[in-house]
């Protein structure tokens, strides 16, 4: 039923695909776009606009009578610099009047006839064809400021034109002066000639600014508030390229989808997984995977976008894509190095054993997310990306290898010292319950540097007792044979009896100034909990034998040998003969 329902769920979004809707490549135009060729702009049917379009009709009879009169004085003339000096003149008149026409056909219909008449280049250049390419993505740019760049325009313009007037104003009033203050009439009359000219030309751009004037201020009306603009770009972009990259993305989850479906599929029924075991093949085959699946989403989403002919979006996915390549190739030695990691052939492979910052583990899975395995640590598991792997080596492992040198609720002695019980091990820290109850927590990195010492599998105690040259005759077999005897019969009524694994009593040397004999005291792992306690009864009962037998011990001669305990009485012992019977104590395992 499950296969059934995502078998259906396929066959329609990939009919929504192949046959998209019409609203899909005919969307809404987005806000501030730019008007279609024919496309009315405004309905003319403003009293302003009326009121424009007469002045703009009044300068064009007036400068076609200028024409007219430029016309019949370029017969007239009779040299070469009048008549180039006429001609250049009729041609400003001519370009006046056509800009009025334009302006005044563009405000009665409400069209731009630069999009009408607007016609596509026949020419080939490849450098055309590139930016014509590219062109969507800039055309959509430019879409988006069209309209404040027009306004910022037509500002220009309505400046440009003001200071036309006030520059025309000034001549028609310096011209005046001149008219008034002249006496000759041919002077006068001519002076007359240039103030008309310059009426012309004041009366020429007033009906341009007038026009230019007109076209801001509709621009101005169109504008609506940054809220009510941004609901409508919103809404006019998921209702056409906002759908388009819906479906692009939706077009790309499904493929990957439909891979892994059919990986799982294929797996299932393959032999190369029927083993269990991850063969080079097998390892292929999921790289080949990957790449495949990365390659057919991506060609489904920039299939999405040309069938609905959304070329912004499909420019951007196909410069996305090339950066992407772009990048590969500068990182291909890199790749092709996580490459070889993926097919089991790198320094770090699966099913091995690799130390990672400090603590040993167990290559688990070899992926793109790599899990590391330690079963002797709580949390022991982790997943590490493949380029951590990097620079790193693995290697066989027996399987009575350790992973940690302790487990949770046994004994360590640290190099620093400290003496406890593991109550936590994780990854991140150690922590350790010492006797009394205090707890105290190392990294776990470094509490591997401290060589912890497990107690908890067994461990000795070795006391050295040196007894006066006076006991030599008996030294050798006598007192040790004696001193094993009476000394087990006191151990025997410890609680700690029964973990005593074995206990020995020999002659060790003969020193320059006492004869040594050793207490080797053997403990299983049990007696841990004990140790603090242990290393007091021994010494203990070993003096009171002494005592009971009347054996010398002379000066320091007792030493616990607990792998670094400094032998000797402290440095400020005095030598009165209480303090003389409390160094012979001292000299007891602490």
């Amino acid at each position: 039923m499950k296969t059934r329902t995502i078998l259906l769920a396929l066959c329609i979004i990939l009919g929504m695909l192949v046959f998209p809707a019409s609203d899909l490549v005919y969307g809404e135009p987005s806000a501030g776009a730019d008007t279609a060729p024919g496309e009315p702009i405004r309905a003319p049917n403003d009293s302003a606009a009326i009121l424009t379009l007469k002045t703009i009709m009044d300068s064009v009879g007036g400068l076609r009578q200028q024409i007219d009169q430029k016309e019949q004085e370029l017969q007239l003339v009779k040299t070469e610099g009048q008549k180039a000096r006429v001609l250049k003149e009729l041609t400003e008149l001519n370009t006046h009047l056509a800009a009025l026409i334009r302006d005044f056909q563009q405000i009665a219909t409400g069209v731009s006839l630069e999009a009408y008449a607007a016609k596509p280049k026949q020419s080939f250049d490849w450098r055309e064809e590139l930016q014509d390419a590219l062109g969507p993505i800039v055309k959509e740019l430019q879409n988006m400021t069209a309209r404040p760049r027009e306004i910022e325009r037509l500002r220009g313009e309505v400046g440009y034109d003001e200071k036309q007037i006030a520059t025309a104003k000034s001549a028609i009033q310096n011209v005046q002066k001149l008219i008034l203050e002249t006496q000759d009439q041919e002077l006068r009359n001519e002076l007359e000639g240039v103030e008309k000219q310059w009426k012309q030309k004041e009366q020429q751009i007033s009906s341009q600014l007038a026009a230019v004037q007109y076209q801001l201020s509709e621009k101005l009306k169109e504008q609506k508030p940054f809220l009510e603009s941004f609901q409508n770009f919103v809404k006019s972009f998921f209702k056409s390229r906002g759908r388009n990259f819906i479906l692009a993305l939706a077009a790309f989850g499904l493929v990957l989808f439909l891979f892994r479906f059919l990986r799982r599929f294929i797996f299932r029924l393959s032999p190369l997984r029927s083993s269990g075991e991850r063969t080079f093949y097998t390892r292929l085959s999921d790289l080949l995977y990957q790449v495949v699946a990365f390659v057919g989403a991506a060609g489904a989403s920039l299939l999405v976008l040309y069938i609905s002919e959304d070329w912004v979006l499909l420019s951007f996915a196909v410069l996305f894509l090339l950066g992407m390549i772009w990048t590969a190739r500068q990182t291909l030695p890199k790749f092709w190095t996580q490459a070889k990691f993926l097919l089991n052939l790198g320094t770090v492979r699966e099913n091995e054993r690799i130390v990672y910052q400090g603590i040993p583990w167990i290559v688990q899975s070899l992926n793109f997310n790599t899990q590391l395995l330690n079963p002797q640590l709580k949390g022991g598991m982790l997943r590490l990306p493949l380029q951590e792997l990097m620079g790193l080596r693995s290697r066989p492992y027996d399987p009575e290898e350790p992973w940690f040198p302790c487990k949770e609720n046994e004994w360590v002695m640290l190099a620093d010292g400290t003496m406890g019980r593991v109550v936590l091990q994780s990854p991140e820290m150690v922590e350790l319950r010492l006797v009394g109850g205090s707890r105290k927590t190392y990294p776990t990195a470094d509490f591997l540097k401290q060589n912890p010492n497990n107690i908890s599998l067994g461990f000795r105690l070795s006391t050295t007792l040196r007894l006066d040259y006076r006991h030599q005759g008996e030294s050798t077999r006598e007192i040790p044979e004696r001193l094993k005897q009476a000394a087990w019969r006191e151990l025997k009524q410890e609680e700690f009896a029964k973990d005593i694994l074995k206990f020995r009593v020999e002659f060790k040397e003969a020193q320059s100034s006492s004869l040594d004999l050793v207490i080797l005291v053997d403990f299983a792992g049990k007696a841990a909990k004990h140790y603090d306690q242990l290393t007091r009864t021994i010494p203990r009962i070993t003096v009171e034998v002494c005592n009971k037998f009347g054996w010398v011990i002379p000066f320091s001669q007792i030493t616990i040998h607990t792998g670094g305990v400094p032998e000797g009485p402290p440095e400020n012992a005095d030598s009165s003969p209480l303090q003389s019977k409390g160094r012979r104590l001292w000299g007891l395992w602490r």
